[in-house]
């Protein structure tokens, strides 16, 4: 993520193994950006409503009815 001329550095490197399995799309609540998330995560998460996205994110998820603002560009790499 941009911010003005500097680049922030992500704190977490993702999840080792998660890339290409399928993912579903989850909005978070706090940032309103679309994140990925293993059918795995989603799985073993759902009854707490927080999942751990692709680039590593803990992602609290937001109403189904909120669109969002964009999607995550760590995550779709």
């Amino acid at each position: 993520m941009t911010i003005g001329k500097h680049r922030r550095q992500a704190v977490h490197a993702g999840i080792p193994g998660q890339r290409g399995q399928r993912s579903v799309g989850i909005i978070d609540a706090r940032t309103h950006v679309e994140h990925l998330v293993s059918d795995e995560s989603a799985r073993a998460h759902r009854d707490r409503g927080h999942y751990l996205a692709l680039c590593g994110v803990t992602v609290l998820a937001a109403s189904l009815t909120d669109p969002g603002r964009g999607r995550c560009q760590e995550c779709a790499l």
